[in-house]
């Protein structure tokens, strides 16, 4: 044909067109690109930074910018990390004044080498996902200890494995010292959220699949989605409403049509919220999604789903688990245990009155270099005894007697929800 051929899909949040004289889709504000920093660099105002895209990103019903992509941006200046970081890090003989860099990332290098230039807001992720636990069967002491040291052998051998060995020895050291610049990472990861729409120009002629007839029944299958705001276990209640957008469609096995488009909005409600308590009693979270905004173009009215919590990104020091049922809970850890057992057994080893300058510098571990440097310069045992009862003391309190961890889901949060019939 001819004629110019356009079309416009539009669903809330995500906008789409196809032209038979210029190939375009159009990425609306909100959309998040997951980047990754590719070398280590100083959090000074006006740095430019590289690093690549490490999940794909979809419009409607197919990928538009792959994994790998090309990102760069720049260090707009940084802000305070808040208080009990910081006291914990001072705790930890680190005084450095601890910031936390702003960034944004302003261009977008294309498989082909096209440039394009975007605007974004960033936000630093520390995320990892947490996956449903197929078993309630809650293990022994003796089973956690044993799996925490076979835990620690195979984190060694992962770090003498992997790539970028250096920048993890010079982050280690760093955060031995009482003062030490403050740097980005290799390997820390983004979220570049879109202010503004971004163009994108396509290679092919991507016609929409068209959309499966449900009959009725609600979808079923897993998605991939991002929650659009915060969400926290401290000042979340029970019966408030929660969103997310999908950012992958939902496809028919045979992928010739489409269930649910990319940018699909889901509602869903909190179920049950426990803020953390002190005793180290850790927050508790669960939701729900029970409807969706089907696309505007189907004139289709709200259809009800069932979803639940299948997977979710969670920082590390959460150590989060999701349970059968889909709630969220923030575990003890691996070492609540183990660590204060070795700080006695090494607090203990301080008071040996034929411990030398050496060893007694080794015990007095948890107040980073500066505690060694002391104990080895002033050769008392008195001195390695006071610290290596403070790191013991430290130990027991923040996995013991201090308020315990809050569930926390920043916005822009990866998660996998599953779909039921019921």
């Amino acid at each position: 044909m001819r004629n110019c051929i356009s079309c416009m899909v539009l669903f809330a949040g995500t906008a789409f067109s196809v032209s038979a004289v210029a190939q375009v889709g159009i990425l609306s504000p909100g959309v998040a690109l997951r980047v990754q920093l590719d070398h280590r660099y100083s959090i000074k105002t006006g740095t430019r930074i590289e690093g690549h895209l490490t999940t794909p990103v979809y419009l409607v019903d197919h990928q538009v910018i792959p994994v790998n992509t090309r990102i760069s941006g720049v260090v707009l200046g940084s802000h305070p990390v808040d208080d009990g970081t910081r006291t914990r890090a001072i705790l930890a003989g680190d005084f450095t004044p601890l910031a936390i860099p702003d960034v944004t990332f302003d261009k977008l290098t294309l498989p082909d080498g096209t440039e394009l230039h975007l605007e974004t807001k960033a936000a630093q992720r520390d995320g990892a996902i947490v996956r449903m636990r197929t078993s309630n069967k809650k293990p022994s002491l003796t089973t956690q200890v044993s799996s925490e040291i076979k835990q620690r052998k195979q984190e060694t051998l992962d770090s003498i494995r992997k790539p970028n060995m250096g920048d993890r020895v010079r982050k280690w050291t760093y955060s031995q010292l009482p003062y030490h610049p403050q740097m980005l990472w290799t390997g820390t990861q983004f979220d570049a959220e879109l202010t503004a729409p971004l163009t994108l120009p396509q290679a092919q002629k991507t016609a929409p699949l068209p959309l499966k007839d449900m009959q009725g029944h609600p979808p079923v299958g897993v998605i991939e989605a991002r929650l659009i705001s915060d969400l926290n276990s401290k000042t979340a209640k029970k019966g408030e409403p929660i969103d997310a957008v999908l950012t992958k469609p939902l496809l028919t096995s045979d992928s010739k049509q489409m269930i649910l488009p990319e940018g699909t909005h889901m509602q869903g409600a909190i179920m049950q919220t426990q803020a953390a308590r002190w005793f180290a009693r850790n927050g508790k979270l669960r939701f729900t999604f029970h409807k969706i905004d089907m696309p505007a173009s189907s004139q289709a009215a709200p259809q009800e789903i069932h979803g639940q919590l299948l997977a979710a990104e969670a920082s590390p020091d959460q150590n989060v688990a999701i349970d059968s049922e889909g709630a969220a809970k923030s575990t003890p850890g691996r070492d609540k245990y183990l660590a204060p057992m070795v700080l006695g057994v090494m607090a203990a080893a301080s008071m040996d009155r034929d411990a030398g300058a050496v060893r007694g510098g080794v015990v007095s571990n948890g107040f980073g270099l500066a505690a060694r440097v002391i104990a080895l310069a002033t050769a008392n045992r008195s001195v390695a005894q006071g610290f290596a009862y403070f790191a013991l003391s430290k130990s027991i309190y923040y996995r013991w007697i201090a308020r315990g961890n809050e569930i926390t889901f920043p916005k822009n949060t990866r998660l996998e929800i599953t779909l039921n019939e019921r």
